[in-house]
């Protein structure tokens, strides 16, 4: 707690920018050594005058009583020397000195994660878009980071909470926000599942400034940042050029040559700034290859017992009586593997996951790797509430 408050310090305190909180951390070598140098005197060797004039109100009574307020709001707080803070975020050019997080952040540096931005605006084919890529990146372990904005980051969260992988917001407010107001069922969801972090206090006053600067927390939780849908001026292509300066993967959807709201994609893809993405199993695939210690359900794995049931056409037992055969014909078979196989043994009508999961002996994770895949190839639906039956 104390090393927090002398971060609470510099931030709220000093308010100096991130880059320089960082500078004068590596300078001084940690929050508390800036504070114990501006308290001997030495603050006019690093600071100028301007920096140093609120540095001189060295009292941590306001951090103090601003870490209570974070307790009694359930927020935590977490410290640039924090062990939790995300280490991909320590390795952009001005990292947030302080988060603030609600929920429970996951583990960034062990995990594959991506964030999807887009247009508030988006049509029909845009949120359908990030949706889909959200959700079958989620069922493929992936950690879906954006700003829970209208448009194509309400949509992109959605589509993580249909799959058993965390989502994470990045607010352009205080903490203790939800902006829009309109989203706040959805900002349950989130921290049901994940979480949502800004780097602004609860209570701060708003700035349409903050938005811009919040993009770079997005791309720098993530290995890479898709945008689904951008006109020429858009917020989205702020995020995605914060990623090529952090050095993160950069993917664009393709869109209509006509449609203004698509000239943003084609134009990063067409500048070489963006690898064109028309599936999200061309992610998936670029991170298995890159990653393969962390992905989930990327790669076939020893078939399970019950894929080798499956694949013999037997059928495993149930508390319930025995799963009835998928009335999938031998050329459709074919075309499915040994996991998927055993997925589709356990669909009979309208099967929810959980019975899936109980009729293969398969982890959710895994079940909906394959179930993606099998929407993919044409062989099942999605019929919401993850209920899914063989088409």
């Amino acid at each position: 707690m104390a090393d927090v408050l002398f971060d609470l310090w510099l931030r709220e305190t000093g308010r100096l920018s991130a880059r320089r909180i960082l500078e004068a951390r590596r300078h001084f070598g940690s929050a508390e050594g800036v504070y114990r140098a501006v308290e001997a005197g030495e603050g006019p060797s690093f600071f100028t005058r301007a920096e140093l004039a609120p540095l001189r109100d060295r009292s941590l009574d306001g951090p103090k009583r601003l870490l209570e307020q974070c307790g009694r709001g359930s927020i935590q707080v977490y410290g640039y020397e924090d062990p939790r803070y995300p280490q991909p975020l320590r390795e952009i050019y001005d990292p947030p000195a302080v988060l603030y997080v609600r929920g429970a952040l996951p583990d960034f540096a062990n995990r594959l994660s991506l964030a999807v931005v887009g247009r508030r605006q988006a049509g029909d084919r845009g949120l359908e878009t990030a949706r889909r890529f959200a959700h079958v990146l989620s069922a493929h372990g992936f950690i879906i980071v954006s700003g829970m904005a209208y448009g194509v980051d309400g949509a992109a969260h959605r589509g993580a909470l249909a799959g058993p992988s965390p989502t994470v917001a990045v607010f352009g407010v205080a903490i203790d926000k939800c902006y829009p107001a309109s989203h706040n069922g959805l900002l349950r969801q989130i921290l049901e599942q994940g979480a949502a972090i800004s780097e602004y206090a609860p209570g701060a006053p708003g700035h349409p400034g903050y938005f811009p600067q919040r993009n770079r927390i997005i791309s720098g939780l993530t290995l890479g940042t898709l945008v689904v849908e951008a006109a020429r001026r858009s917020g989205s292509l702020i995020t995605a050029s914060a990623a090529l300066e952090q050095g993160r993967d950069v993917f664009a959807v393709p869109g209509d040559i006509d449609r203004p709201e698509c000239e943003g994609c084609n134009e990063l893809i067409r500048a070489g700034g963006a690898a064109l993405c028309s599936d999200p199993v061309q992610i998936c695939q670029e991170y298995a290859g890159r990653f393969p210690e962390l992905a989930v359900g990327l790669a076939e794995e020893a078939p399970s017992k019950a894929a080798e049931r499956a694949r013999r056409q037997e059928t495993p037992t149930l508390g319930d009586g025995p799963a009835p055969a998928a009335p999938l014909s031998p050329r459709r078979l074919a075309a499915l593997t040994p996991r998927e196989t055993a997925v589709a043994q356990a669909i009979q009508g309208r099967t929810h996951i959980d019975l899936i999961c109980q009729r293969t002996g398969l982890p959710a994770a895994q079940a909906l790797a394959s179930l993606t895949m099998m929407q993919i190839k044409g062989i099942v639906k999605d019929c919401g509430a993850k209920y899914f039956e063989i088409l």
